[in-house]
């Protein structure tokens, strides 16, 4: 039913893994699944210097093209009402954020847009509430970890979510609050396998009855209610 999925980094994380996490579950399949990664969430400390890597992983990995061609990594959005749903977007962040990578269509035959990057957006930015569900990754600057946690649950959505962090107590915490149906630790916040991976969420996301899960047999029975007086 839809996600505004978040990846958290703090300070003590893996900054090269992170960056290739986000940048992975911003695109892959041009962000057209409702697990995507279209935020990132950063504490003040590492912001900068995580910007530029997840930069530099775009850079590397974003090869847009025919997806029959195994070395294109992005290929088109799915028609022409989605493109212009997510060129729509993009000129809103335009006025929500600071555009520091793509934004561009490709003058070409099919609906293809380039992945975008949008920095120093506000956590209540509607690119950053707002499921676009194309290629457009909002990154948002948190004080301090509890902070981007707090971030993270601020949407009406509550799918899937990322924390990349080195400590313990913080990995823990998070597990308790960070308020999704898929956690992910240290990894990207996409790629469940169902019959492997039970894939489902909160809120506006679901009733996390999980897909790949035994409690969602129960979705395919349907329940009665029977009340009898005693003679």
């Amino acid at each position: 039913m839809g996600g505004k999925d978040a990846v958290v980094v703090d300070e003590t994380a893996d900054l090269d893994a992170a960056a290739r996490g986000i940048v992975v579950s911003a695109f892959g399949y041009q962000g057209q699944k409702c697990s995507a990664g279209s935020r990132a969430i950063l504490v003040d400390a590492v912001y900068d210097t995580l910007l530029e890597k997840i930069l530099a992983q775009a850079r590397e990995i974003v090869v847009i093209g025919d997806p029959e061609k195994l070395e294109h990594y992005t290929g088109p959005v799915v028609s022409k009402n989605q493109f212009c749903t997510v060129t729509d977007y993009i000129e809103i962040g335009k006025q929500e954020g600071r555009l520091i990578y793509g934004g561009k269509v490709l003058e070409r035959e099919g609906y293809f847009i380039e992945p975008t990057i949008f920095a120093d957006v506000a956590a209540d930015a509607r690119i950053a509430q707002e499921e676009i569900f194309g290629p457009v990754l909002s990154i948002i600057k948190a004080e301090d970890w509890k902070d981007a946690i707090e971030i993270a649950n601020s949407t009406e959505f509550g799918l899937t979510g990322a924390y990349y962090s080195r400590d313990p107590e913080r990995l823990a915490y998070a597990k308790r609050e960070f308020h999704v149906g898929n956690l992910y630790l240290n990894r990207k916040c996409t790629g469940a396998l169902v019959g492997i991976h039970p894939f489902g969420g909160f809120n506006m996301s679901g009733t996390d009855s999980k897909a790949g899960g035994p409690d969602y047999l129960l979705l395919f029975t349907q329940a009665k209610s029977i009340g009898e007086k005693l003679l």
